[in-house]
């Protein structure tokens, strides 16, 4: 605002001076983000603490289940192997778990799904899954009790057959690492419980560490390698075991866990595994963590063990902390319920610190290599506070953003219901340097709240047209102005002003009516002792663009390679000429500028009128004429032809030199209302805010809104 706010309607002037006043101290803002984002098709996004995406499926979910176990396993394998070279088959029953605690990292090396069977019966679905796959060789874990000599020999009939079998648990679990080969770390994990063993499996394969069974008390005769992971309490494997244990590794780790459910997060969260993509399963269901070890070994996936209706405490830590955007359900409905399915859905954490791009694809939002989400998409705190910030191409906000797709391309965050005086916080120093005296700040942010707090509930810009906002752009001295005015605004005749300002006012206010055609009494011309009258400068050539002896009847490439001296300045006058002289030429070019001058006198002691002269090129079809206008407008007009940040203020006069002419002012801005400089020196010298803001506002009344 303080720099370039230059339109104001006479509707706006009235709203505000009459408004009712706001009855309620408490309200948010928001802020739609464009000052510092620009017009992007892609913005980098980071934060600081926890953010979420929310909406309607953000996170991936898939469900990988079926009537029964024999059908899940078999939708496991079909969806994540074509045609393997080798297929697991095992026994399907619980009571039997003990074949299945070690076998995923030889699955993994195999790359072998595995399928389910009766002890004695072949199952159809699994015989004609087994067809559907057609492997070249089918390994059979477990003893004849597991899976009988009748169902080996109906196998062979889909492929070579080899079975590893081990008179107990424990010496299965040996053979199986024999099959593996060479290995330079091992899990250790109790043989008592199948949710241990198969919830380290995935990471156990994935690194080719074989799986050994023990006891509580009790480590089999095996050969370890010198790294190896122990999972699970002393409960479960004892300290006995443990000491055992280090005489052969000399690196020993534990993971430790009291359920479940908090073993498998504990899993992820030691051994510091990427989880942007899980496989979850329910962990009271046996057949379902197998074959949700299996799939998580095959994706490269870890596995979370959850219950049916809700994650715990600790997977949905698991779940933030890693930022997890992907779950692969297993089971039916009867495991995981589709109402668990919904909220999985509903979002999912960035991690913090990690650098996302949010971009536009064909009209849609998409976050890359990670989800397309439509038109809209939402990234909130877990809990609004300084302490959880977005970063947007490096610029920090509080708060929630919410991202739409504008004119189907452009991303357009808006900054939702930010707290108001947080919001202030974010204007003030970006509205007057931070460094300043504390009692300007103090003005500053009076004038910035009474100038936006009937905008509570509403949607504003982040720019000049309405106040520059910079987020979490926070500054301790500012911060401080705001909080020691918390709540304070101007009133005239009980209603809250329009409480404008500016940069500089050249040493003179200027009354309302003379730029927006409304006259406020509160908003009136004075002089202003206090203001250091900042001067500026302005250059334009007598001479735009040298014809010479060209012949200007035709165009050809003489006009797309002619420019004008000071194109950009003078692009306002050209338009001035298109609208006003010329409509429907094909272009206009200023040749050159033979006069300017200054008329008449405002209130604030400035040129009311503004003539300039110029002599131009004009282009119909292929034919260039040179012609001459006289533009006539308000001082203010021209301000905005030329551009209001290099024609600071309409405070200036003109000076003629031999080949250009100089428009030398002073101030920046409209100069109505409150000068920021001036309110700084007029701190420096020792006033309060309050008398400040009653020498820029005469006549109002510094109260609460």
């Amino acid at each position: 605002m303080k720099k370039t706010k230059q339109v104001m309607f006479f509707a706006l002037i009235i709203m505000l001076l009459f408004a009712p006043s706001v009855s309620q101290a408490a309200g948010s803002i928001s802020v739609r983000l464009s000052n510092y984002i620009g017009n992007k098709t892609s913005l980098d996004i980071s934060t600081a603490g926890y953010y979420k995406v929310t909406g309607s499926n953000v996170a991936e979910t898939k469900r990988f289940g079926g009537a029964t176990r024999y059908n899940t396993a078999n939708t496991v394998a079909s969806s994540a192997w074509k045609n393997p070279s080798a297929v697991i088959v095992m026994n399907k029953d619980e009571d039997l778990f003990r074949d299945s605690l070690s076998v995923i990292p030889l699955a993994k090396k195999l790359d072998a799904p595995i399928l389910l069977s009766q002890p004695n019966k072949l199952t159809s679905a699994t015989e004609s899954q087994i067809k559907t796959l057609d492997p070249d060789n089918i390994l059979v874990i477990g003893g004849e009790k597991s899976i009988s000599k009748s169902v080996e020999s109906k196998l062979k009939k889909y492929g070579k057959i080899k079975r590893i079998s081990g008179k107990n648990r424990y010496a299965l679990s040996a053979n199986i690492a024999k099959e593996m080969g060479s290995y330079n770390g091992a899990i250790v994990v109790t043989g008592s419980v199948y949710q241990d063993a198969l919830a380290i499996a995935p990471y156990a394969a994935q690194n080719g560490y074989p799986i050994f069974l023990a006891g509580k008390d009790y480590l089999p005769d095996v050969k370890l390698p010198k790294k190896v992971i122990l999972v699970g309490g002393t409960s479960s494997v004892s300290k006995n075991v443990e000491s055992k244990i280090q005489k052969q590794a000399s690196q020993v780790t534990r993971i430790p866990g009291t359920s479940r459910y908090q073993l498998s997060a504990n899993i992820i969260k030691y051994l510091n595994l990427n989880t942007d993509k899980a496989v979850v399963a329910n962990g009271t269901k046996y057949a379902d963590v197998l074959m949700g070890a299996s799939l998580a070994a095959k994706q490269n996936r870890q596995l979370l063990l959850i219950k049916k209706d809700e994650v715990p405490a600790e997977g949905k830590s698991i779940l933030k902390e890693k930022g997890t955007y992907a779950h692969h359900l297993i089971g039916s409905t009867n495991s995981l319920s589709s109402n668990l399915q919904t909220n999985l859905s509903k979002e999912f954490y960035l991690v913090n610190g990690k650098s996302y791009n949010l971009n536009v694809s064909s009209g849609n939002l998409s976050l890359k290599n990670i989800k397309t989400f439509g038109a809209a998409v939402k990234i909130q705190p877990e809990k609004y506070s300084t302490s959880n910030r977005i970063s947007l191409n490096g610029k920090e906000y509080l708060g929630t953003v919410n991202f739409t797709v504008e004119s189907g391309k452009y991303i357009r965050p808006i900054n939702l219901d930010i707290p108001f005086e947080d919001y202030l916080k974010g204007v003030v120093p970006n509205e007057m340097p931070a460094s300043w005296p504390l009692e300007a700040l103090k003005a500053q942010a009076v004038a910035a709240r009474t100038y936006s707090v009937s905008k509570i509930g509403q949607t504003v810009a982040d720019t000049t047209a309405f106040q520059v906002y910079g987020g979490y752009s926070w500054s301790a001295n500012s911060s401080k102005a705001v909080d020691q005015t918390k709540g304070k605004v101007l009133k005239y005749n009980g209603s809250l002003i329009t409480a404008v300002y500016s940069s500089s006012n050249g040493g003179y206010t200027e009354a309302s009516n003379e730029v927006w055609s409304s006259k406020v009494p509160y908003l009136i011309a004075k002089k202003d002792s206090m203001d250091p009258q900042n001067s500026w400068s302005l250059k334009l050539s007598k001479t735009q663009i040298h014809t010479g002896s060209l012949n200007l009847n035709s165009a050809g490439s003489w006009w797309s390679k002619t420019t004008e001296t000071n194109e950009s300045l003078l692009k306002g006058l050209k338009n001035w000429i298109t609208k006003n002289k010329e409509t429907g030429a094909d272009g206009v070019k200023i040749a050159g500028i033979s006069s300017i001058a200054f008329s008449g006198k405002t209130q604030g002691q400035r040129p009311k009128r503004a003539t300039i002269k110029v002599n131009y090129l004009v282009k119909n079809n292929s034919k260039v004429t040179s012609k001459s206008a006289t533009i006539d407008v308000l001082t203010t007009d021209l301000r905005t032809m030329i551009g209001a940040s290099v024609f600071k203020s309409t405070y200036v006069k003109v000076k003629e030199e031999s080949n250009r002419f100089v428009i030398a002012g002073k101030g920046y801005g409209h100069g109505i209302g409150m000068s920021q400089y001036g309110a700084k020196e007029r701190a420096a010298a020792g006033n309060s805010y309050s008398s400040i803001l009653k020498f820029y506002y005469p006549g109002t009344t510094l109260t609460n809104y």
